[in-house]
């Protein structure tokens, strides 16, 4: 939130911050409009709790792969893969999309 804040001010938009707290979860926003008068909103949603709506009926898989944690290459059956941690690779997922749509709306 703080890049995005920062990359805003380098390019003299106004912006508008909210927290918001409810059931003991913290929500961060920031507001802010496009060129075109949309009203943005960003906000650090990934601290909501996901309730499911009904039980899945899939095998939960007990263990994700970590951090430089190497797996098998199953498309070619030889060498191994490096895997990121699932949360390191969301938050950089998440980075990136937010800055890339500054970029395209400015």
């Amino acid at each position: 939130m703080d890049l995005i804040i920062e990359r805003l001010k380098e390019l003299k938009i106004e912006y508008v911050t909210a927290t918001v707290k409810e059931g003991g979860v913290t929500v961060d926003q920031l507001f802010f409009h496009d060129p075109d008068g949309n009203m943005i909103e960003i906000c650090n949603c990934q601290t909501i709790p996901i309730l499911p709506l009904s039980s899945c009926p899939l095998k939960k898989f007990n263990k994700y792969p970590t951090f430089n944690q190497t797996i098998p290459n199953s498309f070619y059956r030889n060498g191994t893969s490096k895997m990121n941690c699932l949360g390191e690779v969301e938050y950089l997922m998440m980075e990136n999309l937010a800055m890339n749509m500054i970029d395209i709306s400015f």
